[in-house]
């Protein structure tokens, strides 16, 4: 095989790779892994919803139905032993030869993060604040070589416990990914679907982004046949200056996509790259923030 082969397969694996974000791994039940296109590379996932439990009910959703899934108790020795298993597999340089991995460039199986994310809510599990804890364990143990992160719809960022969990979770460098689709209350109950009220998603984020660093991802896509207007996208970047003013050296970035992957609704459709570069350009004609595509 040339090189230019070698390339195209490589890239191949990779688009594979970032296309899959399964959440199934061997035989474990709560941590995978997933090559990230936004983390940069390897991204150890922790799902503490694979019963589906959420608190929006998003149309656009790839994790599939939220109805139809047993109850799930959460084992936080079983996560804890999961990600120590992980790690010592990685370390030992096992995970880069694997099959569904092994063709995938080798800067790009790199360990960047371990993360909150998964099937659902994660602020929502009782044993949020516990798993938080091990999760900073094991970051010391390895003296940081990787990143905390929450991906999260920011629907409980105001309670008091999930604040205290946050505290440990992202003492060392972490960072909050967290979900803001809709500039008005009537896209947002079309897009995310949530009996929590749009105003008190838009205070949590502005609460939270005073005590720890935010990104902003941002799902933009043709609902119903219906796509963002430009009234809907200047009242979304207005709720961005308002998060932004709120501590500036806090705001890490926004990161804009849309649908890549089958989603809850068949009536959910891509938008154009295009429409997604309009938007970040008006989103840098009002601040001074870094906007990347997806």
């Amino acid at each position: 095989m040339n090189e230019q082969e070698k390339a195209q397969e490589q890239n191949k694996a990779l688009i594979a790779a970032w296309s899959d974000h399964s959440r199934m791994w061997k035989d474990n039940t709560w941590v995978y892994p997933v090559i990230s296109r936004r983390a940069g590379g390897l991204s150890v996932g922790i799902n503490l919803n694979p019963d589906h439990k959420c608190s929006f009910a998003c149309a656009y959703c790839q994790s599939g139905p939220q109805e139809g899934h047993e109850s799930v108790a959460i084992d936080i020795d079983g996560v804890e032993r999961e990600l120590r298993q992980f790690l010592e597999f990685y370390k030992s340089g096992e995970f880069s030869k694997c099959d569904f991995f092994g063709h995938v460039p080798e800067d790009k199986k790199i360990l960047k993060d371990i993360c909150l994310s998964g099937d659902g809510e994660s602020t929502i599990v009782k044993e949020f604040p516990e798993v938080c804890k091990r999760m900073r364990k094991l970051q010391k143990e390895n003296e940081g070589q990787f990143k905390l992160r929450l991906i999260t719809n920011a629907s409980r960022l105001g309670n008091e416990k999930v604040e205290d969990a946050l505290a440990y979770l992202l003492e060392s460098d972490g960072e909050i990914w967290a979900k803001l689709d809709a500039g008005t209350e009537e896209w947002y109950k079309r897009m995310n679907r949530s009996a929590v009220k749009f105003e008190t998603i838009l205070n949590n984020l502005e609460k939270v982004i005073k005590l720890y660093p935010i990104c902003i991802q941002t799902m933009l896509c043709s609902l119903q046949g219906d796509v963002p207007t430009d009234a809907e996208i200047e009242q979304y970047i207005g709720h961005l200056q308002r998060i932004y003013a709120a501590a500036p050296k806090n705001f890490v970035e926004v990161q804009l996509y849309t649908v890549i992957r089958q989603t809850a609704t068949p009536d959910v459709l891509p938008l154009p790259k295009e429409f997604l570069e309009a938007v970040a350009k008006k989103i840098n004609e009002k601040l001074p923030v870094q906007v990347r595509i997806f």
